[in-house]
């Protein structure tokens, strides 16, 4: 059996399998399991920008001290948000 075939099956039969069950059940993990666990690669990985910003200067410094962290904290931020709204709006 070739790959490519059973790709192609996988593919064509997809929706078979996007059920609103799966779907809720991704939402609830994504918020339960998967968040925590981003959010603590995010605090070393940011941790370890700002220790970086002290061997920089000018436009560098300022990428790694508050640029960088702040858009990966916010995008962080805003997907915890949007993953609580989707929880709360499928009622649990």
């Amino acid at each position: 059996m070739k790959l490519d075939f059973i790709k192609d099956e996988l593919k064509n039969h997809v929706g078979d399998f996007v059920k609103a069950e799966a779907k809720e059940a991704t939402v609830i993990w994504l918020k339960d399991k998967a968040l925590p666990v981003a959010k603590e690669v995010v605090e070393a990985y940011t941790t370890a920008l700002r220790e970086s910003s002290e061997k920089e200067t000018g436009w560098c410094k300022f990428r790694d001290r508050v640029f960088l962290p702040c858009v990966i904290d916010g995008a962080l931020w805003f997907a915890g948000k949007a993953l609580e709204a989707m929880v709360a709006k499928q009622g649990r």
